[in-house]
């Protein structure tokens, strides 16, 4: 009593862990090597523990793997190789248990190999060796992932790479032809190029831009007292800026920038209002008032005689006008529901009415010059050209949603979809196209003065003609 048992003589011996438990039978090896000698009373060797010596005792035979739930697969030994590894022992000296039974077989009938006299080997536990053969895995795996994804190229990269090589080497960015970004100030309604500056309509004032010094170098006020301007055109001797209620014409001198007279224009101007001025003449087209006889769904035409200083001509229209230009001619008006009417200035009557598309419904949408009358069609995407000698249309050219037209002497410019459009009147054809983004959110187009101009909210852009090529 009060002394630790031995395990028992004979082929059995207690279970690992319960001294004095019930025995399991101890498996005999199919092999060779003698019986191991059993002790009664003596304890198996613990961790660290040497195990016999060659001197009087003999190796114990290898009893089958245990497998640990949830670990990893002990590592086989296969029989008779060259380079096979001593076996590790458990804590008891006995090693675990195969996984299946070809290799339980290999394992039951194998025996654990003689050490060598005076050798010691030093058992380790297996929680040791798992966790090293564990901490090893996972050094490699994180060595061969960090190699993989370094060597591995980005795939941006691959992307960009492949796009390079399938469309060749990239194309030359051109500059912008935008040289100059002015500030006016406040919405911008109209403007033109003409007595050498600029012209901008705002909400109670009119701003003049110096090309020489992309400027703005004057405010002239035109503030009356039931609204502001609502359009400017240049010639006849002034600037001319119509003005809706009370409806007046008032003029500018360039020279001095004042105001040097306002004309009455009869009752209140509506809707859509427009000026241009040719020669010794200037054109108003509105909407007329029901009141004053005319139906509301057409327009007027004031002629008005700037030496004079009244209304000469007061023309009923057949449709509301969005816009007009004037040259020797007459008066070129581009009606909302899509035709172009001509004014004769001898006759003061319309005399032409020409099918060119539409609807339209936009200022800024005819322009005279450059041997032919051009309309903008946004509906239908194209510029019309009509002949002003034969009064037709003579060509129509694709240019995208074109909301604006200005004319030079060599080109005809519209703001589209697709962004300044320069349509060569030689050809019948878009010539060349700057699509910047400021001038594709661009709303108004002027062409004068050595140079092109948009304007959007309250800035315009000045543009070099010669940077807008194909």
């Amino acid at each position: 009593m009060g002394g630790r048992r031995g395990p028992p003589g004979g082929p059995e011996r207690p279970l690992r862990g319960l001294p004095g438990g019930r025995a399991r039978p101890r498996p005999s090896p199919p092999d060779t090597t003698p019986p191991e000698d059993d002790q009664p009373g003596r304890q198996p060797p613990g961790n660290g523990d040497p195990p016999e010596g060659a001197a009087g005792g003999v190796v114990r035979p290898l009893r089958p793997l245990r497998v640990i739930p949830g670990g990893a697969p002990p590592l086989r030994v296969i029989p008779g190789g060259a380079q096979a590894p001593p076996e590790l022992a458990d804590g008891d000296g006995h090693g675990s248990e195969p996984a299946d039974g070809a290799e339980r077989a290999l394992a039951t009938t194998t025996t654990r190999p003689r050490p060598m006299p005076g050798a010691r080997r030093r058992a380790r536990p297996r929680r040791r060796w798992l966790a090293a053969v564990l901490a090893l895995v996972l050094l490699t795996g994180l060595a061969v992932t960090g190699r993989v994804v370094t060597e591995r190229p980005g795939a941006g990269t691959a992307s960009t790479a492949a796009a390079a090589a399938a469309t060749g080497p990239a194309a030359p960015v051109r500059p912008s032809p935008v040289v100059a970004t002015i500030g006016t100030g406040g919405f911008s309604y109209d403007m033109v190029a003409g007595a050498g500056a600029l012209w901008v309509v705002g909400s109670d004032e009119v701003t003049r831009v110096d090309p020489g010094t992309d400027s703005v170098t004057a405010r002239i006020p035109v503030a009356a007292t039931g609204s502001g301007p609502a359009a400017v055109a240049v010639g006849a001797g002034a600037v001319w800026v119509p003005v809706a209620v009370p409806a007046a014409l008032w003029a500018i001198d360039p020279g001095s920038n004042k105001v040097t007279g306002r004309i009455p224009l009869g009752s209140p101007l509506r809707g859509s209002i427009s000026v241009s001025a040719a020669g010794n003449t200037v054109w108003v087209a509105c909407c007329g008032e029901t009141s004053a006889g005319f139906p509301a769904s057409s327009g007027r035409l004031l002629r008005v005689d700037p030496h004079r200083r009244r209304v000469v001509a007061d023309i009923p229209l057949p449709a509301n006008p969005a816009a007009i230009a004037a040259d020797a001619t007459g008066a070129w008006v581009a009606t909302a529901d899509g035709r172009v009417l001509l004014v004769s200035r001898k006759r003061n009557r319309v005399v032409t009415t020409i099918a060119a598309g539409g609807p339209l419904g936009f200022s800024q949408t005819i322009a005279a010059g450059a041997g032919g009358v051009w309309l903008a069609d946004p509906f239908d995407e194209q510029v019309v050209r009509i002949d002003p000698k034969a009064r037709r249309v003579m060509a129509r050219i694709p240019a995208g949603a074109v909301t604006t037209l200005a004319v030079t002497g060599d080109a005809v410019w519209g703001l589209s979809s697709l962004g300044l459009v320069r349509v060569d009147p030689v050809h019948n054809r878009v010539a060349a196209v700057a699509p910047d983004p400021d001038l594709r959110r661009a709303r108004l187009v002027a062409a004068g003065a050595g140079a092109v101009w948009t304007a959007g909210w309250s800035s315009v852009s000045r543009i070099d003609p010669d940077l807008v090529t194909p």
